[in-house]
């Protein structure tokens, strides 16, 4: 079988864990693909720019980033989703800050990693679920994680949302303080392809998703991944039981119309997407048709 290199970029944090033991184990090597893997610390937003400089090949992105940066013509496809429970984000500000209560947060600007950003996404949909408008100038870009803590060290009053199970040694260690919760109704992540890649390198991209999805059933089945996933990322022991009890990967099947639907509602209602398409319209301009 003839090696075929493929490019692929996610975020480094506890939800990409199989792709790495994959690569530890070479698993992708024995389906006859050289994965090149690269580390976005700025997460989805970035990611959707090297996808449309064709830096990458494929990219895991948070759903409603993958989704809005499509239709906003990004000539991807969504080729599966990658995992099915929704995404808690912690909605933080810092630890000298006067802030007690998320009412307070009215009026406060939000911390960004990048437009399109799921931190972006995430503001602006909790936001919208409180009544309130985010506008441009309510958003700071900070790049990533460490530029979200440097920046909520300031004397402005200033709000981030990130996957709580992430920032929670941050938390843990006084660094940030935790005041509320944002949960999406929707699968999290997504794993997104350019067409030009699917249309050259289709079976390849078929036996990476079977690699990938062993994988993960593998480490779900694991009596042991959360002492692994607490030693690999920095994690208290009970925060990783927690959060592994919580999750679950794709291991076969498409994602529903409903779930595109939702999401595509979700962006509308905060200002974030034109349009009100059809879900045969998003399942036609999304989706791979395998």
């Amino acid at each position: 079988m003839n090696s075929t290199t493929l490019r692929i970029a996610g975020v480094p944090e506890h939800f990409n864990l199989p792709w790495h033991l994959g690569l530890e184990r070479r698993a992708f090597v024995r389906a006859g693909i050289d994965l090149k893997w690269r580390t976005v610390a700025e997460g989805t937003g970035a990611m959707c720019k090297l996808l449309r400089a064709e830096e990458i090949d494929l990219a895991i992105l948070v759903t409603e980033g993958a989704v809005r940066d499509i239709l906003n013509g990004n000539p991807s496809r969504i080729i599966a989703t990658y995992v099915d429970t929704p995404l808690t984000w912690g909605v933080h500000v810092g630890a000298g800050s006067g802030i007690n209560d998320p009412e307070q947060l009215h009026h406060v600007p939000f911390a960004i990693s990048r437009p399109n950003s799921g931190s972006h996404l995430a503001a602006m949909a909790y936001a919208t679920a409180r009544g309130w408008k985010l506008a441009e100038k309510d958003l700071v870009v900070v790049n990533d994680l460490k530029g979200a803590v440097e920046h909520l060290k300031g004397p402005l009053p200033l709000a981030f949302l990130w996957e709580k199970y992430t920032t929670k040694p941050l938390v843990d260690s006084g660094a940030l303080r935790c005041l509320d919760e944002h949960r999406s109704s929707w699968p999290s992540f997504v794993i997104v392809a350019r067409e030009a890649v699917l249309a050259e390198h289709a079976d390849p991209v078929k036996r990476l998703l079977k690699v990938i999805r062993d994988q993960a059933l593998g480490l779900m089945s694991k009596r042991t991944a959360p002492e692994m996933i607490a030693q690999r990322y920095t994690m208290g022991l009970d925060d990783a039981r927690a959060w592994f009890s919580e999750v679950r990967w794709n291991t076969g099947g498409g994602m529903e119309n409903s779930a595109l639907s939702t999401v595509a509602g979700t962006l509308q209602r905060a200002g974030m997407l034109e349009g009100d398409p059809t879900e045969e319209v998003l399942k036609e301009k999304l989706l791979w048709p395998t």
